[in-house]
């Protein structure tokens, strides 16, 4: 029998888990296939859980969340063979948008029973995990700002953002992979395992999360006044290499900055550094994989 086991923080979904726990309980399913749910009771618990399921040869672990959630369930799953699915209900989602899944609950849970067996490449990032898109520099210290305002929400992340603009000075970064060296001064640095932020901001739109690919985006710090044309490509996936982006491919690089730099990994932010170490994983988490 299959077991699919869901993964629900009850605080999760502005108040949506009881509707959310009403649907994964009903669910009508097949006589090979069953659904489980757990619920987490502190931060860290959902890693926990999810090593509880591959401990019990559970077919797949279901994040209910965004990118944070999705990021620490992936972490206990990584080079196993328990499937990762996801359940949307983040304030971005964006591995789960880039992937396929709807963000409409119902028929979420209807994509994950009906998903066949797949794979993607996860990201190591000074021994961290990346799924998704991380990065460095100005997204780094809005990550903070936005991850320490209390408030969710992409009305919410812009204003941090538009606030914190002018006031962030770039920094020097020197970038070497395998077929790269350069020395530039950005804004930021962008690691995009998957295509988007979230919101379908759509910062990298030529990555593929199964291609033993990564691909960094230096971000130059553009006029004010340029942004609404920027924001107009990023969110409709028609961003391109500009005098204010830069995108080089490679598999694995290292980075050093002028100063130590925020940084976040699938949108939560950890301690700023001055340097990164990046490699990818070819295929190293199995995931459901949606319609």
């Amino acid at each position: 029998m299959k077991v699919y086991r869901f993964i629900l923080n009850p605080k999760a979904g502005n108040g949506k888990a009881p509707l959310l726990e009403k649907m994964i309980r009903e669910y009508r399913l097949s006589s090979e296939k069953r659904f489980e749910l757990k619920f987490t009771e502190y931060a860290g618990h959902a890693a926990l859980l999810a090593a509880e399921a591959v401990k019990e040869n559970c077919y797949a672990v279901i994040a209910i969340g965004g990118d944070g959630t999705v990021n620490e369930v992936a972490g206990a799953l990584v080079n196993t063979n328990t499937l990762l699915g996801i359940l949307p209900m983040g304030s971005g989602n964006g591995l789960a948008r880039h992937l396929g899944y709807t963000m409409n609950p119902a028929k979420a849970i209807a994509q994950i029973i009906n998903a066949g067996a797949g794979q993607m490449d996860t990201l190591q990032i000074n021994d961290r995990l990346s799924v998704n898109v991380s990065g460095m520099g100005f997204d780094g210290y809005v990550a903070w700002l936005f991850n320490t305002s209390g408030k969710r929400g992409l009305s919410t992340y812009t204003a941090v953002a538009l606030k914190a603009f002018n006031a962030y000075k770039s920094a020097t970064f020197e970038f070497r992979s395998e077929e790269h060296s350069l020395t530039r001064e950005a804004h930021m640095l962008v690691i995009a395992n998957a295509s988007q932020f979230g919101n379908k901001a759509i910062i990298a739109p030529g990555a593929s999360v199964d291609d033993g690919f990564m691909e960094c985006v230096f971000v130059h710090k553009p006029p004010f006044y340029r942004l609404p044309g920027l924001f107009l490509r990023l969110f409709s996936g028609k961003i391109k290499d500009t005098d204010y982006l830069q995108t080089i491919k490679c598999r694995s690089f290292t980075v050093t900055t002028s100063r130590p730099l925020h940084v976040h990994l699938d949108g939560e932010s950890i301690e700023p550094v001055s340097e990164l170490r990046v490699e990818i994983r070819p295929r190293s988490l199995k995931i459901l994989k949606v319609a």
